[in-house]
């Protein structure tokens, strides 16, 4: 597999298909990890800043906040122009994890595959947790969705993107409202369809993202 400083690693377009197989997902993204931030950039990737933007409203100053596929740390340098955090991340890309921690902007980094369930994390160890372009390759988002009701307090929050192919294919609307339901959280703000990959000729007027943001109850 090869990548150059414009483009994804070659072999297969994961960002499109959606890979399952977690170590096909961890040595996608460990051969891509030293070029991402510059390859997401020329593709104006936005989904942090607003991710940060949407969440940090409801975030106290040294808030603890969890930041689930971190990768190489993109959503901790868009919290980080809103104020001061104590940022976890979990990923399961080794080389990303390099990176990200190379920024500075990370308390704790944790190499995990977000299939195992629980993650090896505390019960309300967290006021926030945030899941940016992570859940495209969870077929099955319930369960981890359920599992970081577990790691954020309540009154926590909770944000997360899905691309609006699989939010119709894998019915999310019906998933957030079942969780609502079942009193697991208060759904407090679900976007509009956003530009995801603009600059990506996959994601033009194809496929794009929405935001949701829900309260821990």
């Amino acid at each position: 597999m090869t990548v150059d400083s414009n483009s994804e690693p070659d072999g297969f377009v994961s960002l499109k298909q959606g890979l399952k197989d977690p170590d096909a997902i961890a040595d996608y993204y460990d051969q891509w990890a030293v070029s991402y931030d510059q390859t997401l950039a020329t593709w104006d990737y936005a989904a942090p800043g607003e991710a940060a933007a949407l969440i940090v409203p409801h975030l106290v100053s040294e808030a603890t906040i969890l930041d689930v596929g971190c990768g190489t740390g993109l959503v901790s340098e868009a919290l980080g122009k809103h104020g001061s955090f104590h940022i976890h991340g979990i990923d399961l890309s080794e080389v990303s994890l390099k990176q990200a921690e190379a920024r500075g902007t990370y308390d704790q980094l944790l190499c995990h595959n977000m299939d195992n369930l629980p993650l090896p994390l505390g019960l309300d160890a967290y006021d926030a947790a945030l899941s940016v372009g992570v859940l495209t390759y969870i077929e099955d988002a319930e369960p981890l969705l359920r599992d970081l009701c577990r790691c954020v307090r309540s009154g926590g929050v909770i944000t997360f993107t899905q691309r609006t192919d699989l939010w119709e294919k894998r019915d999310f609307a019906a998933l957030i409202e079942e969780f609502a339901v079942q009193n697991l959280w208060t759904v407090l703000h679900t976007s509009e369809p956003r530009s995801y990959l603009p600059g990506h000729e996959d994601f033009t007027d194809e496929i794009k993202v929405i935001h949701t943001l829900c309260r821990v109850v």
